[in-house]
């Protein structure tokens, strides 16, 4: 799958659970790399669990910020094409929860 000419991967590093109602993720971003182009197509929630704070850049050529710290929970509903980049130089972990 191709949104802009960038090729979609997994909303993050490996799927560690998944039932009939949810699916857990671990995503591991190492200092100075991004993870991939990708699109949620659930509502998930976040936990940050070492490192923090990430850019997030979206198809469109915006960029964000993800001022975070470990133990910073989040809820998101909003779904679009993006990565994120560790700018930092400590790796970056959290549990990501999507809700089916």
């Amino acid at each position: 799958m191709t949104t802009n000419d960038k090729s979609l991967g997994d909303i993050a590093s490996c799927k560690i659970f998944e039932n009939e109602k949810i699916r857990i993720w671990n995503l591991i971003v190492e200092p100075g790399e991004s993870s991939d182009w990708h699109l949620h197509k659930n509502d998930y929630v976040t936990v940050v669990v070492q490192g923090g704070n990430l850019h997030i850049e979206y198809d469109n050529g915006t960029i964000a910020e993800s001022p975070s710290q470990i133990g910073s929970t989040r809820y998101h509903k909003e779904h679009k094409v993006h990565r994120v980049t560790n700018n930092t130089d400590i790796t970056y972990k959290n549990i990501l929860i999507e809700i089916k």
